[in-house]
């Protein structure tokens, strides 16, 4: 019976010296398990957080570019996209306007070096005729220059006439409004004063002065 009682408070003094044991090793080693499992956990963390933002910023500078490359030009003074609708007819508006300065400096360089507008009513219609172009296009490609077939001719005819008081001070105006395509000479008058500010005998006398 001794035997008994004592293997019973044997075994009861192993167990309370082994529950004594485990509260002591749980108290001094479960803080530090838990630092080192924190520790483990934010390196692993801010590994995928910093493995995040490098896909993530990659994926932002994909579709900046994207965005730049697909971005259409702009209309400077409005700031709207431009179309390509819109590019085509710039272009042709251009092309339009490159022909018109042509034709204007043909029909011009023509009307001078051949000396047409000496001609009496030389017009619009000559030109028509001569160069085989509808007068609308003639009168776009003038208006495009900022004149008119009838205003080019006048200035032609003014500046001859000018010339011819200086280069033929024999001449009379008359003659000098006739030689110069003028078909009266009141219109000559008329037309020089308003071009120079002074009247054709005016003007003449006062280059002989100079003379």
């Amino acid at each position: 019976m001794e035997v008994i009682l004592w293997s019973v408070l044997l075994g009861f003094a192993v167990l309370v010296t082994a529950l004594v044991v485990s509260l002591h090793y749980h108290r001094k080693y479960t803080p530090i398990l838990r630092q080192m499992s924190e520790r483990l956990s934010d390196k692993d963390f801010g590994e995928t957080d910093r493995t995040s933002e490098k896909a993530q910023k990659k994926t932002d500078e994909a579709d900046s570019n994207s965005r730049k490359n697909s971005r259409k030009p702009t209309d400077e003074r409005s700031g709207n996209p431009i179309n390509n609708a819109q590019i085509e007819t710039a272009n042709a508006v251009k092309t339009v306007e490159d022909a018109d300065e042509k034709l204007f400096r043909q029909l011009t360089d023509a009307i001078r070096n051949e000396q047409l507008y000496t001609v009496p009513k030389f017009g619009r219609t000559e030109l028509v005729e001569r160069f085989h172009l509808p007068s609308k296009r003639i009168s776009t490609a003038f208006s495009m220059a900022g004149t008119s077939v009838p205003e080019f001719i006048r200035y032609c005819r003014l500046e001859h006439a000018r010339q011819l008081m200086i280069e033929q001070p024999d001449m009379t105006l008359v003659e000098i409004a006739t030689a110069s395509g003028f078909v009266h000479a009141s219109t000559f008058t008329v037309d020089f004063k308003n071009k120079y500010g002074v009247s054709p005998t005016k003007y003449r006398e006062e280059k002989l002065k100079e003379k």
